[in-house]
């Protein structure tokens, strides 16, 4: 519980700065973050500290650090305020039929389970590495194979 209190006013609170400008620019295409900066900002910031979280692990792995970047692209669009996201916090953790829940909420809970492949439709147009469709797409499933990159990248993801 003490962990979504501090996720909520991370996100109340969340600013990007001109040295995130920077980061981003260094890191994207523009393209890529034209995309990006379709993000609400509280998704921006969480990117922006996995991506950061990720370097310091990793610091010449750039497809990491792109990867974490536009690792919850597929949120762009989404009903996912923080409100929201109470809701669906709430209507996981209380088990409650979906045919209950008011139109919102499914949506909400729509793109939080869908968001990574979501992510990957979007940004297989734009012709990336296959890694960064990867990290995309399978950030939420479990690495059975081990891979380094998706390690490092849920570890931060489940941090931020």
């Amino acid at each position: 519980m003490l962990y979504r209190v501090k996720q909520f006013t991370q996100g109340v609170t969340a600013k990007v700065l001109e040295e995130d400008h920077a980061f981003i620019e260094r890191h994207l295409n523009t393209q890529e973050s034209a995309l990006f900066y379709e993000l609400r900002i509280s998704e921006q910031r969480h990117s922006l500290n996995v991506a950061y979280g990720c370097q310091s692990n990793s610091p010449q792995n750039i497809m990491l650090i792109r990867g974490a970047l536009l690792h919850d692209i597929g949120k762009i669009g989404s009903n996912l305020t923080l409100l929201n996201k109470s809701f669906v916090v709430m209507a996981i953790k209380l088990n409650l039929k979906e045919s209950l829940l008011p139109s919102f909420v499914k949506k909400a809970l729509y793109f939080k389970y869908h968001h990574p492949l979501l992510g990957y439709e979007m940004l297989k147009s734009i012709e990336l590495e296959e890694d960064i469709l990867r990290l995309v797409r399978d950030h939420h499933l479990p690495n059975e194979d081990h891979w380094e990159p998706m390690t490092i990248l849920q570890h931060f993801d489940e941090l931020n």
